[in-house]
């Protein structure tokens, strides 16, 4: 029985952990405040899902790619993405 219940914990815990991987957040949207981004293409470079470009000099995140993952948030020099 108790390797019942370690196997069943093990297989929930990991079922969480890619639940939580699992894909874009459609209901979790970055912003970028286009009066404080400079166009500078380092959210575009550094985002491993390529949600992100550099449109007429301002960051568009496309929320059907965003994992939110905040590599974004982390790398851009103005803080224009929250």
């Amino acid at each position: 029985m108790m390797r019942f219940t370690k196997f069943l914990l093990i297989a929930v815990l990991a079922l969480a952990v890619l639940a939580a991987c699992d894909g874009p957040l459609a209901n979790a949207l970055l912003t970028v405040d286009t009066s404080r981004c400079v166009g500078c293409s380092e959210c575009e470079e550094v985002c491993p899902y390529n949600a992100i470009e550099v449109i007429d000099g301002d960051a568009v995140i496309n929320p059907n790619l965003c994992h939110q993952c905040n590599r974004c948030i982390e790398i851009c020099p103005e803080g224009a993405i929250f």
